[in-house]
């Protein structure tokens, strides 16, 4: 990646930070959190027993599952599914009740993030994105979908030694990056604009999200990165989109120069 993606990068979490501190944007971080705890006790309620079952008949057919087993009942377990399915699942269904609470960050507090943004540090950038909202909803709805089914589909994997640190990373890099990129620069960027930084700049919005997802695994510090990787990604999209508008008005004012 070339120096100057490091330097957007460092930037955008810079500036993120400072943007996390305004009042409005430290009261957003609370609503989030409130959707997901809701969605958690929902889904502990009435998904948690059926998804242990799912999960330990996915893995009851690995031989060396049947023998971790089989040692644990030694240790007062009947079966696996008393202790690490349960535990697992519990994981798997407080990660999903997390995405929901990143998707309603990003349709409800991504505007404000956006108003915010545009009025403090790119008061400048001209607005020419169309179906804001639309495509925002699709976005979150997609990125949602593809989690939770990944998430779920990769849960008996996390028996394998260091898999669930590489899944969580993998999955939350997503979650943060996929999530936001998009509403970062929608509003102000043409489809064009957009499907050009998008592609640019796609390493430097999955380091975002890898570096969101492995600060998300400190408990206190995963309250705060719904919002906080919403400001980060909007900071790193809108500074590419700006940087993109002054290449291209520079470019076509050397082509008028060379035809003069």
């Amino acid at each position: 990646m070339p120096a100057t993606s490091y330097s957007g990068l460092n930037q955008a979490f810079r500036k993120g930070f400072v943007s996390q501190l305004r009042p409005k944007m430290l009261f957003a971080i609370i609503l989030p959190f409130l959707v997901a705890l809701l969605s958690a006790i929902f889904l502990l309620s009435f998904a948690w027993s059926p998804l242990d079952n799912w999960f330990y008949e996915s893995a009851s057919s690995w031989r060396w599952f049947q023998a971790a087993s089989s040692h644990l009942s030694g240790w007062g377990f009947n079966t696996m599914s008393d202790w690490l399915a349960g535990l697992f699942s519990f994981i798997a269904l407080c990660a999903i009740s997390g995405i929901i609470g990143l998707a309603f960050a990003s349709i409800v507090i991504m505007p404000m993030a956006l108003k915010q943004l545009s009025q403090f540090n790119y008061p400048d950038l001209e607005r020419k994105g169309i179906n804001a909202t639309t495509t925002s909803i699709t976005n979150a709805i997609k990125v949602s979908s593809i989690f939770i089914i990944g998430w779920l589909l990769t849960l008996p994997l996390w028996f394998i030694p260091f898999m669930p640190i590489v899944l969580s990373l993998f999955w939350g890099a997503y979650a943060f990056s996929h999530m936001s990129r998009l509403d970062a620069i929608v509003e102000h960027a043409t489809p064009q604009e957009r499907s050009f930084i998008l592609k640019k700049h796609n390493k430097g919005f999955w380091l975002i999200g890898l570096i969101c997802a492995a600060i998300a695994l400190i408990p206190p510090f995963s309250l705060i990165m719904p919002v906080y990787s919403i400001l980060v990604c909007t900071h790193y999209g809108l500074n590419a989109l700006q940087e993109t508008r002054k290449q291209k008005l520079l470019s076509d004012s050397q082509t008028t120069t060379g035809q003069a």
